[in-house]
C-alpha cells in the first residue's frame, strides 16, 4: 500500500530526497525508474545517506551539459555551415534555417535595420526584429572589419549569411543557459530536471532554425516569477515573451485559471500579472508603432491571413485531400476552424483546472494550454518542440515519457525535412520520403504530445501520481 504523501515526507530513511528534510534535493537515480535503471550499470543509485547536492554543484553540472549540448548543436548545422543553405542538401542533412534564409530574403543582407523599414516584410514581432537587426549590424560591422584589416581573407566573401547564423546562434546559446537555470531554479528540490532541457535533442536540432529559444527563455522566467510571488515581474516577462512570439502569452491563461478557483491565486495576483503584461508589452511596441505602423502589423496580418503551413493538422488535411484529388481547406476555414479549437480546448482546460481535487501547478495548466495550440495553429513548426520541452520538464518529468515524446519529435524532424526535400524536387527519388510516411510522422508526433497531455491531466485529478508533488519511493533493494 502506497504511503500518503506526509507519511512518506517525513520517513528520512525511505525518502528519495538526498539529506533530511522536506525541502532537501531530489536524487534523481532515486526518484526515476529508468534513471535507476540505467544508474546500476554506472555504480548504483544515490544512497539514503549520500550528502546533498550543493546548489554549485548543481548548477556547474547543468552549465557543462548545456556547452557540450550547444556544441553538438553547430555540429548538427554543420554541412549548411560548410557548404551554405542552399539547395535540395539543407534538407537532406536537417539543417534548415529560417534565419540564414531571411537574410537575404528579407533584405537585411543590405540593410540591417530592413524589418522597421517602410516597404520592406518582416513576419515576426518587434522584439524577434529587433534580435534580427542587432545580428546584421554585428554582420555588417564584422565583415567590415575583416575587409578593411585582412583584405586577404575571402571567406567572407558570399557568405555573409554563414556569419550572420552564427552571430544569431551564439545569442540563442545564450538563451538556451539562461533557460536552464531557469528550469532549475523553478523546479525547486528537483533541479537536476534541468538536465531535461541541458541535454535535450528536441533542443539541440532545433535552436538553429529560428529565435524560439529567445521566447521560451521569457516564459519560463516568468513562470518563475510567478512561483515566487512576483506578479509583476511575472507580467512584465509575459509582455517581452508574446514581443518575441505569441505563445508566452498563454501564462496569463493560465494564471487565470487558478484565480477562477477559490481555493487558488486571489484575483489581484491575476489583475497585477495582466497589468504588467500590458504595460510592458505596450512600452515594447509603441515605438516601432509610431515608426512603422505598416511593418509592425505585418506579424499580425500574417498570422490571420496565412494557409495550411507544414506539420499542421490542416496541411495532412490538404495532403490527403490531394491525393485523392482534391484541393484541402481553404485559408479562411482554416483561420476560423483554428481559433474555434483553440477555444474549446481553453474551455477545456479552464474546466479541468476549475474541478481538479487540488489546485493544479500553473506549469500543468500552462503546457496543456501551450501544447493545444501547438496542435490546433495552422503550422507545427520543427522548431515548435523547443516551446514545450522545458514545460515538460517542470510539469511531467518523467525521463521515460520525455525520451519517448522526444524520440516522436525526433522523427518527425527527419521526415518533415525529406518531405521538403521531395517539394523541391532538384534530388533523385530515393533521397525522399513517401507522402504516406510524413502523414504517419506528423500524427506521431501529436499523438505523442496527446499522450503528455493525458499524462498532466491524470496528475491534476491523481496528485499522488505527480512525480512533483510526491516523488515517487523505489525499492532500494539492489
Amino acid at each position: 500500500m502506497r504511503p500518503p504523501p506526509a507519511a512518506r515526507a517525513s520517513d528520512d530513511d525511505d525518502d528519495v530526497r538526498v539529506g533530511v528534510g522536506v525541502g532537501a534535493t531530489v536524487a534523481p537515480t532515486r526518484s526515476d525508474p529508468l534513471l535507476r535503471l540505467l544508474s546500476d550499470r554506472l555504480g548504483g543509485p544515490a544512497g539514503a545517506r549520500l550528502r546533498p547536492s550543493r546548489h554549485r554543484t548543481v548548477t556547474r553540472a547543468l552549465l557543462v551539459m548545456t556547452a557540450v549540448a550547444v556544441l553538438l548543436s553547430v555540429l548538427t548545422m554543420q554541412h549548411c555551415r560548410a557548404e551554405g543553405w542552399v539547395g535540395v542538401g539543407v534538407y537532406h542533412h536537417g539543417c534548415y534555417s529560417d534565419v540564414s534564409a531571411l537574410y537575404v530574403q528579407r533584405g537585411l543582407a543590405q540593410d540591417p535595420w530592413a524589418p522597421f523599414v517602410d516597404g520592406a516584410w518582416f513576419e515576426y514581432p518587434v522584439l524577434t526584429s529587433l534580435l534580427a537587426s542587432l545580428a546584421a549590424l554585428v554582420t555588417h560591422g564584422v565583415d567590415a572589419v575583416t575587409s578593411t584589416l585582412a583584405p586577404s581573407l575571402v571567406y567572407w566573401e558570399g557568405r555573409l549569411s554563414l556569419l550572420y547564423w552564427d552571430v544569431t546562434f551564439l545569442g540563442a546559446a545564450l538563451a538556451w543557459f539562461v533557460l536552464v537555470l531557469a528550469v532549475m531554479r523553478a523546479a525547486g528540490r528537483r533541479p537536476w530536471d534541468a538536465a531535461i532541457v541541458a541535454t535535450s535533442p528536441a533542443i539541440i536540432y532545433g535552436a538553429g532554425i529560428n529565435w524560439d529559444l529567445w521566447a521560451t527563455a521569457a516564459l519560463v522566467l516568468a513562470l518563475l516569477a510567478h512561483q515566487r510571488g512576483q506578479h509583476l515581474t511575472a507580467g512584465a516577462l509575459i509582455g517581452v515573451g508574446v514581443s518575441f512570439k505569441l505563445f508566452p502569452l498563454f501564462l496569463l491563461g493560465a494564471v487565470f485559471v487558478l484565480a477562477v478557483r477559490r481555493d487558488g491565486l486571489p484575483w489581484s495576483a491575476f489583475g497585477r500579472t495582466l497589468g504588467a503584461a500590458v504595460l510592458a508589452w505596450v512600452t515594447l511596441n509603441l515605438p516601432a508603432m509610431l515608426v512603422s505602423p505598416e511593418n509592425w502589423s505585418q506579424f499580425w496580418a500574417f498570422s490571420a491571413e496565412r494557409g495550411a503551413g507544414y506539420s499542421s493538422i490542416w496541411h495532412i488535411w490538404q495532403v490527403l485531400a490531394e491525393g485523392q484529388g482534391g484541393s484541402g481547406p481553404a485559408p479562411e476555414l482554416i483561420s476560423t476552424l483554428s481559433l474555434a479549437l483553440f477555444v474549446a480546448c481553453c474551455l477545456g482546460v479552464l474546466i479541468l483546472g476549475a474541478k481538479a481535487p487540488v489546485p493544479p501547478r500553473t506549469v500543468q495548466l500552462l503546457l496543456l494550454i501551450v501544447a493545444a495550440f501547438a496542435l490546433v495553429n495552422k503550422v507545427y513548426s520543427p522548431q515548435f518542440m523547443i516551446w514545450l520541452i522545458p514545460l515538460i520538464a517542470l510539469a511531467a518529468p518523467r525521463w521515460r515519457d520525455v525520451l519517448i515524446w522526444q524520440a516522436a519529435e525526433f522523427l518527425h524532424f527527419w521526415a518533415v525535412w525529406m518531405y521538403l526535400a521531395g517539394v523541391v524536387g532538384d534530388h533523385q527519388p530515393q533521397h525522399s520520403m513517401a507522402d504516406g510516411v510524413y502523414v504517419l510522422a506528423v500524427l506521431g508526433h501529436m499523438a505523442a504530445t496527446l499522450w503528455i497531455m493525458a499524462v498532466v491531466v491524470r496528475d491534476m485529478y491523481r496528485p499522488e501520481s505527480d512525480v512533483v508533488r510526491n516523488p515517487p519511493v523505489l525499492d532500494q533493494r539492489r
